[in-house]
């Protein structure tokens, strides 16, 4: 199943929803970042839901969400576009040591910021406290309370043990109030989401004609004036990275004066990995000098 994105609503519940597979683009993170199978469920759950919620901003505007806990696992960044285009990263990606229990791996406290920005410039911000101890639920909640719009996520993912593609499939949906919501209704087709049988749906794939259709079904469930589905595609999703010299060279402003005589004393070039690709750029000394003589933009 190739990866897609789709965007819409539940005609007669004002209800809107987003719905992905992005396995391509979830095992390019996973691959990239060499992550244990852990710190692969996580990021690739992480991704796929930044995908969810990107699909509904307004063309050219991008989400910034930045997880982090106080356990063995510290951050997780997922940066997603409104084009599908994606981008993420976990700290550390190793979490096989530590148990799933909550204390361990996520700690007690933690938060979440996310910022949504277009060419640039931040449009929206808000940070809320995370405690439900899971990447997807901790962004559901943060619309929730942050946005004030009623937030339903799930997202499954499934592995292979081939280490080339170690993501078999990573799926997922989002819903959102709509202003005229019912929101006991709502919190009808939000709980189904944790329900067995579309769970079971979700983490499986199919390419029979109508599969989305019929997850899309045992979500809604029996509700009385569903009307049917309106659905539109999005981009599909990518992994793409957004990295530069240039931007390498704007880390380089960061390095403390000390630090800088070092390097220009060593005369050797210097190397800059990019934390979302894991990229390398080797830069000069002199590249280096006059990275250090600009003025931030």
């Amino acid at each position: 199943m190739n990866d897609l994105l789709y965007k819409g609503h539940f005609k007669g519940l004002d209800i809107a929803f987003t719905y992905t597979v992005a396995t391509a683009a979830v095992n390019e993170s996973v691959v990239r970042h060499d992550c244990d199978p852990a710190g692969a469920h996580v990021l690739g759950r992480a991704t796929a839901a930044g995908l969810l919620a990107a699909a509904l901003l307004p063309e050219q505007r991008r989400l910034n969400a930045c997880w982090k806990y106080e356990g063995g696992l510290k951050t997780v960044v997922v940066d997603a576009g409104n084009d599908g285009s994606v981008r993420s990263l976990i700290s550390p990606h190793h979490l096989h040591e530590f148990d799933d229990a909550h204390e361990s791996l996520y700690g007690d406290h933690g938060q979440l910021q996310v910022i949504t920005t277009e060419g640039g410039r931040v449009v929206n911000s808000g940070t809320t406290p995370i405690s439900l101890h899971d990447v997807v639920n901790d962004l559901a909640y943060h619309f929730s309370i942050s946005d004030q719009v009623e937030t339903g996520m799930s997202v499954m993912i499934g592995f292979d043990a081939n280490p080339e593609k170690p993501v078999a499939l990573c799926q997922g949906w989002m819903i959102q109030a709509l202003p005229n919501t019912d929101l006991e209704r709502f919190d009808r087709i939000r709980e189904h989401m944790g329900d067995h049988g579309f769970r079971e749906l979700l983490g499986h794939e199919s390419a029979a004609e109508g599969y989305f259709e019929q997850i899309a079904k045992v979500l809604v469930g029996d509700e009385e004036g569903f009307e049917g589905i309106h659905m539109e595609p999005c981009p599909a999703p990518i992994f793409e990275c957004t990295c530069s010299r240039e931007k390498m060279a704007a880390v380089l402003r960061s390095i403390p004066i000390p630090d800088r005589m070092t390097i220009v004393k060593k005369n050797e070039p210097l190397g800059i990995s990019c934390q979302f690709c894991n990229k390398r750029y080797e830069l000069s000394v002199p590249e280096c000098i006059e990275a250090w003589n600009q003025k931030p933009q």
